[in-house]
């Protein structure tokens, strides 16, 4: 598999703990620079990262890609996924639109649009907020899945909220449930071996 991302983008960093978890070697091409950014568009015209090249297939969207490497491959460790879990769609779905909210917020402030100067900007922050009280009152101990094992809910949670530290872009402590869940799995080797470098 090549991978076309950053070692900073969530959706890429689901990817990446899949394919550690399965055992799937794989080929990072860095979309941060020029080259890697240039090969990216010219294979996904939606110009968006992950891209995964799986042989003579690509795929454009994370949640695809693991569920593509899943079926392929097998859960190996993870918790088996059911496309047709209604339950975990929504919690992914969520999970999706907080990230999404606050990663058009955060780059919207380093162009220094702030909520006071946009309402579309303040609405983004209060839809975040919204899906962080919604997922906080549904987390049951270490998990936000029927399963309660760990699989690409947990994954798509963890790597969400550690963003959210990471770029400072939402106060998680906010939310105690979803710090104790994320807490609980912080250790795993997948998502130890994938995590941003700070600073």
């Amino acid at each position: 598999m090549r991978l076309f991302g950053t070692v900073t983008s969530p959706y890429v960093r689901r990817v990446r703990i899949v394919a550690q978890e399965l055992g799937l070697a794989h080929e990072l091409i860095n979309t941060a620079d020029d080259d890697g950014q240039a090969a990216m568009r010219a294979l996904n015209p939606l110009w968006k990262i992950p891209t995964a090249q799986l042989g003579d297939q690509t795929v454009f969207d994370s949640e695809v890609i693991n569920e593509h490497l899943m079926r392929t491959h097998g859960p190996g460790p993870l918790a088996s996924f059911d496309p047709a879990d209604l339950e975990a769609r929504n919690v992914i779905t969520v999970v999706d639109g907080a990230l999404d909210a606050l990663i058009n917020t955060f780059y919207l402030g380093k162009d220094g649009v702030t909520g006071e100067q946009a309402s579309y900007v303040a609405k983004h922050h209060g839809r975040a907020r919204a899906s962080m009280e919604w997922l906080d009152a549904r987390v049951d101990g270490a998990w936000l899945s029927s399963a309660k094992a760990f699989g690409v809910v947990e994954i798509a949670v963890c790597t969400a909220l550690e963003w959210m530290r990471f770029r400072d872009a939402y106060p998680v402590g906010d939310h105690a449930k979803l710090v104790g869940l994320m807490e609980h799995h912080a250790g795993r080797e997948s998502l130890v071996a994938t995590r941003p470098p700070a600073g």
